[in-house]
This record gives structure tokens, sequence and C-alpha cells, in this order.
């Protein structure tokens, strides 16, 4: 065997399964940085979305033309054109509501996708699932309740910004469901560079026109902030995630990223000093047993 066939021999392996591992976890600690990582840089919503997306398309068109030679082609940008919108109007209204509202109501309420996901999967696509499963979302439900019904009296917390991650949850949802084809035969860094230039172009009307002045309102700071969220959540974090999904079952994936919420409680906890009360804990802890339940349940579904 040669050298490389036992490199990619060892890959498949156990040392392939130890690095799936590591990438998921900075994958998840990394995504999971995102709404703290917007606050701290005291920029609109809408800006950060923009100029982050700008920086990343750039990137991954240098990415795809490095890895795979090429381009992007005309059947790459139409099937990215629904998915592309919605994946723009979602960062909007999450980076949007994320700065109006805290950490924790944005995060667990964001964490309800699957309740969306799952029914709208099985009536679109016929998949075969458990839909009883989504009785668990009610334990999601109503630790979501205790999550925002009980934030503590700083001033941080609003229902304006809890009304914007909400409406970004379904246009999360509805990314997830238009990009299926999408991402069928194509690598990570043809998806990303097809949907990143369009989601540019949805956003640059929503900062002239819905928050007009806001994409000049840049600061060193901005910037700094911008570029972090760009090469992390915007491009090295999903590279890890493709690397784990070829070396890791994807039931422990989604297991993984069920945690996602938790940390980034924990960061905004960290560093801006955000206060979670003894009651919102109870609550996340049930938001994401209900959502780990409907994971697992769903899955075994749809493995018979």
């Amino acid at each position: 065997m040669t050298a490389a066939g036992k490199a990619s021999a060892r890959l498949r392996g156990a040392e392939g399964r130890t690095l799936g591992l590591l990438a998921l976890g900075v994958a998840v600690v990394s995504f999971s940085m995102g709404s703290t990582l917007v606050k701290l840089s005291h920029t609109p919503g809408v800006t950060v979305a923009f100029w982050r997306m700008v920086l990343c398309s750039g990137i991954w068109l240098v990415i795809l033309r490095v890895t795979e030679q090429r381009w992007l082609r005309w059947d790459d940008i139409r099937a990215a054109v629904v998915p592309g919108i919605t994946f723009g109007l979602n960062i909007t209204f999450f980076f949007t509501g994320v700065t109006k509202t805290t950490v924790a109501s944005a995060e667990f309420t964001g964490a309800l996708t699957p309740l969306l996901v799952v029914p709208l999967g099985a009536l679109i696509f016929k998949e075969r699932t458990r839909l009883g499963a989504l009785a668990f979302g009610l334990v999601s439900l109503v630790g979501l309740a205790l999550v925002l019904f009980n934030a503590p009296p700083t001033g941080e917390f609003s229902w304006r910004g809890v009304a914007w991650i909400a409406s970004a949850t379904c246009l999360w949802a509805s990314y997830l469901l238009t990009s299926r084809s999408l991402r069928q035969g194509r690598s990570v860094a043809a998806i990303m560079a097809a949907i990143t230039p369009i989601a540019t172009v949805v956003i640059l009307p929503l900062g002239l026109f819905v928050f007009p002045g806001s994409l000049t309102q840049v600061t060193w700071r901005s910037v700094i902030f911008i570029v972090i969220l760009g090469v992390l959540t915007g491009t090295t974090a999903h590279g890890l995630m493709v690397f784990a999904q070829t070396h890791v079952p994807i039931g422990v994936i989604s297991m993984a990223q069920v945690s996602q919420p938790a940390m980034a409680v924990l960061w905004s906890v960290l560093f801006l000093g955000s206060t979670v009360v003894g009651i919102q804990i109870v609550g996340m802890a049930l938001v994401i047993l209900g959502i780990a339940m409907v994971t697992v349940q769903t899955r075994r579904g749809s493995a018979r």
C-alpha cells in the first residue's frame, strides 16, 4: 500500500473518527459564538450581516477556484436563488434580533427549528418519519416559555427582538427545505460560493431602504468582529462540519448541535456580562431535552 493509501485508510479508521469528533467540537463551539460576536461588534445587525456576507462571498469563491479549479456555473446560481434569498434574510433577521434581545432568548428560540423542519419535510418530501416525536416538542415549548417569561429585568430582553428571531427561525427552516436539491452533488465550496453572493444582493436593499444609512456605520471595532465572524463562523466552521460529516455518524452530529444554544449562553455570560436566573436554566434544559428527543425519535423513524 502506498503512503497516500495508508493515510487514507487511517482517516477512514479510528484516527479519522478522532479528527472528525475534534472538527465537530470546534465547529459547534465556533457557531455558538456567533451571537455573542455580533453583540460585541456594537454595530447594527444588518450592517454586520451585509459586510460579513461580502467577505464570505470572496472567501468561498477563492476556495471553490482553488479546490475545484473552476468558478461558479449558471446551474449553481439557478439552484441557489431561492436558498440564497432565504439565507440572506435569515442572517439579517437573526443578527438584527440578537442586537435587540438577550442571547439566551435568541438562541433558544432559534433552537426550535426542528419543530418546523420535521413536519414540513415529511409533508413536502414524503419522508418517513415519526411525527409522534413532535410531542416531545411540547417539552421544548414549555422550556422556551420559562426562558422568555423569566428574563432578568436588566433591560436587555425585548419581545421585539424575539419577534425578529422567530422570523429568522422560520427563514432558516425555509432555507433548509429549499436548499435540499442544491446540496445534492455539490461540495460545500460550490454551495456557499453560490449562496453568499445572492444573500449579499438580498441584504443590500434592506440596508439601503429599510435601515437607511446603516451600511456605512462601520468602525474599526466593527471590522474586527465582522472579519472574525466571516472567517470563523462563515468559513472555517462550515468546512469543519463537512469534514465531520464524512467521519462521524450523523446522529452524533445532531446531538452535538443540540448543545449549541447552551454554549452560546455561556459565552454571553462570560463576555457580555449577561445574567441568567435559575428558572431560565431549567427552561434551557427542557428545550435541549425536548429537541434531543425529537432528533432521536425522528432519526429512528427515518431509519425504518
